[in-house]
């Protein structure tokens, strides 16, 4: 069979699969109910950077969220910038997402108010309904959004944050995870993060999250100066990377492990992505066995070093999220790799990463089908699986 239609065939075939969505920030219904919403709402996460890259002022960017200035002055801010954008795979969840479910084929001068108005009167209740579970068929998305209160819906399960800061005094005696906790000591704060871990398990947290930084030998005597040194005054700030986070990371994933929480690592691409190697997770995954590591968006731009992480730990899962849409090619090619390298059951196929502008998870879902379809398609037109081989191996990862 040709390979277009092959892809073409699985990708139809996928659309009837439920599925987990691995990642996302999506908060509580309301908070997007509460959000006024227009054109712009489609291009506020990811591809706010695009825009910035392409030379939008930050200034610009935000303006476009202010709703009183009018909707056209705020289109003629935006159109230089998005001729320049709209190739880019970020573009592409949102063109996607506005023709699903607004019934505009393209976002230019001719449609912009048209979808604006279609995308308010369509702000109402069950709109994650509507497109997670009836566009989706989404059976439950993992979500950071910094709170366990996601509304009540088994649509959204809880993930919570390990990275706070531990820089200051004022951050240290007041956690943020439990604002009251009476903090003189590291052991302290150390019961007072072990208690919120606790809390979130049982409001129904099933993981956390923390970031892939350099992580030196968790050293509790350093810990402890370190401390001592702010608790003081001896020192106004320490570096973001200090002993005292490394060992308080440490104790963090020894908890959550004992909570049977998933560790789920933020790496690769983000600012000054060279902090951010997956790399430098491994004395982590050394120290921590019986953890389980999730490894978010597979490393990119480190993603075959990320693969490598799958094929050498057996506590490390390779998780998709974010990467279709950062880029497809990238995606598919290191996907078909990865099929080679890892076991099945280490692929984490999707995971949308979108906070308020919820439509475009359906977006990002037909890409990482397309990415998916293609990899299958020439693995079944060379004759290693048969078609129905392929579309079990897709749902295992979906």
């Amino acid at each position: 069979m040709d390979t277009a239609v092959l892809e073409k065939s699985l990708a139809e075939a996928m659309k009837q699969l439920e599925i987990i969505d691995c990642h996302e920030h999506l908060g509580p219904e309301r908070d997007r109910l509460k959000t006024p919403v227009d054109v712009f709402t489609l291009f506020s996460h990811y591809t706010h950077y695009d825009l910035i890259v392409a030379g939008m002022s930050e200034n610009d960017y935000q303006a476009l969220y202010n709703q009183e200035i009018p909707l056209e002055r705020r289109w003629a801010l935006f159109a230089p910038y998005w001729r320049q954008t709209r190739w880019t795979s970020y573009a592409r969840a949102a063109l996607i997402a506005a023709r699903r479910f607004y019934g505009v084929d393209d976002i230019s001068d001719d449609t912009y108010v048209t979808l604006s108005e279609a995308m308010r009167r369509d702000n109402t209740p069950g709109i994650y309904d509507r497109v997670l579970r009836d566009a989706c068929r989404i059976r439950t998305a993992l979500t950071q959004c910094g709170s366990t209160d996601v509304g009540g819906t088994p649509l959204l399960t809880p993930l919570v944050p390990i990275f706070y800061e531990l820089e200051t005094w004022e951050a240290l005696s007041r956690p943020p995870f439990e604002r009251d906790a009476e903090v003189g000591s590291l052991d302290d704060y150390l019961a007072a993060l072990r208690r919120y871990l606790a809390r979130s398990k049982a409001e129904g947290a099933v993981g956390v999250k923390m970031i892939s930084n350099p992580y030196a030998a968790p050293d509790r005597r350093a810990a402890i100066a370190a401390f001592e040194s702010l608790r003081s005054g001896a020192e106004s700030r320490l570096s973001p990377i200090n002993p005292l986070r490394d060992y308080v990371i440490d104790e963090a994933i020894k908890a959550a492990t004992e909570l049977d929480l998933v560790i789920a690592v933020h790496t690769g691409y983000w600012g000054d992505f060279r902090q951010l190697d997956p790399l430098h997770m491994i004395p982590v995954l050394q120290c921590h066995p019986r953890a389980r590591f999730d490894i978010y968006h597979l490393g990119y731009p480190w993603m075959r070093e990320t693969i490598m992480l799958g094929k050498g730990f057996a506590n490390v899962w390779l998780n998709l999220a974010w990467t279709h849409v950062i880029s497809q090619r990238f995606a598919t090619a290191e996907l078909d790799e990865a099929i080679d390298t890892v076991p099945a059951n280490k692929i984490l196929a999707f995971g949308g990463d979108y906070r308020i502008p919820v439509e475009k998870v359906y977006g990002h879902l037909v890409m990482a089908r397309e990415d998916i379809a293609s990899v299958l398609a020439r693995r079944i037109a060379e004759g290693q699986m048969s078609e129905e081989q392929a579309l079990d191996l897709a749902k295992r990862w979906f």
